[in-house]
């Protein structure tokens, strides 16, 4: 009787090592996995503002097409320079000086 109860003590004790083995295993895999991903997230950026005076015949559109990084929306540039200056429509004059927002990579 004592033998048996020992080797359900081995048995567990085994299979409550091996439990543990394969949990630690698992929570490395995702840390060196978030690190590896963290380590892949491009190239460093670098935003600064500038003051664009319009011109005649400029139009928000074009100084967004000058400004934007390359795989950038236009869009997503007319709607920051928009939001940056406060405007709720693209409609601007000669003469009125806009700020835009220049990403460079560091």
């Amino acid at each position: 009787m004592e033998r048996r109860t020992q080797r359900r003590v081995v048995r567990k004790s085994r299979k409550i090592r091996k439990n543990t083995f394969v949990l630690l295993t698992m929570a490395l895999i995702l840390c060196l996995g978030t690190f590896a991903m963290g380590a892949q997230t491009g190239k460093a950026t670098k935003t600064y503002y500038e003051s664009v005076e319009i011109h005649k015949g400029d139009t928000i559109w074009n100084i967004a097409e000058e400004y934007k990084t390359e795989g950038e929306k236009t869009e997503h540039m007319v709607d920051a320079i928009l939001e940056l200056n406060g405007l709720k429509t693209a409609n601007v004059r000669a003469g009125e000086s806009i700020i835009v927002p220049v990403t460079t990579e560091i």
